[in-house]
């Protein structure tokens, strides 16, 4: 997470908004110094990019795709030309295995994709979800991979998952609990006895994601000196021993059609307290019921392929 501390006496308000993107940023700045003014700002949307990403809402339930025959599932963003993911389904429409490409910045690089990760998904005699595996490839050319197990009541519903990195085996990254009637999730993840991450999910339909909340606790940026023979220099570092919490609320205001199709979605997100994102997406249809294209703050272009 970036993080700026600056202590000024005035309080100023931004708001930036982009009509094109349908998207409004709100920050609270303090001080009277332009220049550093249009520096917050540029901190403001960093910091609204990191925490806020495109809505889960760009997917559709299995029989969607087995009804269709549908095998390969392949998503752009940006633009209809920069590939960034490619799923590929069983025959009941579930995912089998998902390979992620890096973003595009010009030309070259929409020319030259590079393979970001990989996930597969395993499945019991149940036709139940119990497994993922992910691979990410970095710059340095090294590979992690990470696992998520699921686990599943005598009713057959899914009640847990855990999240383990490949660094640290022996205890889960997050957890998520799942809640029916309404359905709901709340996904955690602690370090030693505190609770550091605590986020709760609720849905329309018991499917389209309608809300989510709750809390972070991070490090707080802290300012030290460094004194090497007679130069003084200071530098900013992260205590982890002294942490500052920092809410987040992402509100979803859906409609559907009457097929229960989502069409938009008005969304307000306030992260770090009081920042706040505002903006709209719109979800467009082929013929046949697949998704097309969610149009917004970051647009999605879909095309499929199918059982021959």
């Amino acid at each position: 997470m970036t993080e700026a501390v600056i202590h000024l006496p005035t309080k100023v308000t931004i708001i930036v908004t982009n009509d094109d993107l349908n998207l409004k940023v709100v920050c609270n700045f303090y001080g009277q110094d332009r220049q550093m003014n249009k520096i917050l700002l540029l901190i403001c949307f960093i910091l609204s990019n990191n925490v806020y990403g495109q809505s889960e809402n760009s997917s559709q339930p299995d029989s969607i795709y087995k009804n269709r025959h549908v095998r390969k599932i392949i998503k752009y963003e940006n633009s209809p030309r920069d590939l960034s993911e490619i799923t590929y389904l069983d025959k009941d429409g579930r995912k089998i295995r998902s390979i992620t490409y890096s973003a595009s910045y010009n030309g070259k690089t929409r020319r030259n994709k590079r393979i970001e990760g990989t996930k597969h998904y395993k499945y019991d005699s149940n036709k139940g979800l119990i497994q993922t595996f992910d691979s990410t490839a970095y710059f340095n050319g090294s590979f992690g991979v990470d696992y998520t197990l699921f686990f599943y009541d005598s009713l057959g519903r899914l009640t847990k998952s855990q999240k383990f990195q490949e660094k640290f085996p022996d205890s889960p990254n997050y957890e998520t609990f799942y809640y029916y009637s309404p359905f709901k999730t709340i996904t955690i993840r602690k370090k030693d006895s505190l609770i550091v991450y605590h986020m709760t999910a609720e849905y329309d339909y018991d499917y389209f994601e309608k809300r989510s909340y709750g809390y972070v606790w991070e490090p707080k940026l802290k300012e030290g000196t460094a004194i090497q023979g007679r130069d003084t220099s200071k530098y900013q570092y992260s205590d982890h021993k002294d942490l500052q919490k920092f809410n987040q609320d992402m509100v979803l205001k859906n409609t559907y059609n009457p097929m229960k199709q989502i069409m938009t979605s008005d969304i307000n997100s306030v992260f770090m307290n009081d920042r706040t994102v505002i903006h709209k997406l719109a979800y467009y249809y082929y013929p046949n019921g697949l998704l097309k294209s969610v149009r917004g703050y970051i647009s999605e272009f879909f095309e499929y392929e199918f059982e021959k």
